[in-house]
């Protein structure tokens, strides 16, 4: 059995607002009919997908067509070409795919835009808290790696340690965080086993720090003791959360007075090093 090729013809290249396209003939005879498309396709002098253009180096190979002719000893082989997806013959070369976007959720509203408690009129936290939407913008990465990225376990929920740079975009440490991340099945292109993964980062312009009003029924007393808060006047304990400042009941809570527990809730990990290219 043998495959022989023929040669080349001319074909049309086209170019539409920037992108260009190629197409690339080839001939090809069997000597069997048992030599199938497969056989002819994989012929050492055709181009393979993720080929560079001989004429134009970024123009790469995205299709292959093969037709039998004649009736079964003739091939043509048809190569499409395109820049518009730098396809590599290393799938693992191939650019990461980035795609940003908004997601709808639900917080308690903690301060106002001004920074300041969100408190009623006799200065107690309201109960249950009022709901406001958290509009979270987050980017998506897909990046095809020879293997399943050992990250994936210790990157659950992680935040980011330090500033990193994303589709061209800096993010200060501290604001953006795992959110999902998926793997596909093993894959192959041009010999070279691959997966596709998919991971989210959400990001928040305020970190992603727990920020809860410092508030309760019990204060610290006289030595260090635990006491309960008691109403001024009739000595009853209180219906609603007391705002604390330092462990002890603020006398007059406002607004401007009430204070905050801050507390980092997520592991820090470097997000620079993961593929965002």
């Amino acid at each position: 059995m043998t495959i022989t090729y023929l040669g080349e013809n001319h074909a049309p290249a086209t170019n539409s607002k920037g992108a260009r396209s190629y197409t690339r003939l080839f001939k090809l005879t069997t000597s069997a009919k048992t030599e199938r498309a497969y056989h002819v396709g994989s012929h050492a002098s055709l181009p393979i997908i993720g080929e560079v253009h001989p004429y134009d180096s970024g123009a790469w190979c995205t299709t292959l067509q093969v037709d039998p002719t004649d009736p079964w000893k003739g091939w043509t082989v048809t190569a499409e070409y395109s820049t518009e997806r730098e396809l590599a013959e290393d799938p693992t070369d191939d650019p990461a795919e980035i795609t940003w976007g908004y997601e709808q959720f639900q917080k308690p509203a903690v301060t106002n835009y001004a920074g300041q408690a969100i408190l009623n009129s006799a200065g107690d936290p309201f109960d249950p808290p009022i709901m406001i939407d958290d509009s979270r913008p987050h980017v998506t990465i897909s990046k095809n790696l020879a293997t399943v990225p050992v990250w994936i376990t210790t990157y659950q929920d992680a935040i980011n340690s330090g500033s990193f740079t994303v589709d061209g975009i800096t993010v200060g440490a501290g604001l953006a965080k795992m959110q999902n991340i998926t793997i596909t099945r093993a894959q192959s292109r041009n010999g070279t086993s691959f997966r596709t993964v998919t991971f989210s980062i959400h990001l928040q312009k305020q970190g992603w720090s727990s920020k809860q009003l410092d508030a309760g029924f019990r204060q610290i007393g006289y030595g260090g003791a635990r006491e309960n808060i008691r109403n001024d006047g009739d000595d009853e304990l209180p219906a609603a959360p007391v705002p604390l400042n330092g462990g002890v009941a603020i006398s007059s809570p406002t607004p401007a007075n009430a204070q905050y527990r801050v507390d980092v809730v997520y592991e820090a990990k470097d997000f620079s090093v993961l593929p965002l290219t």
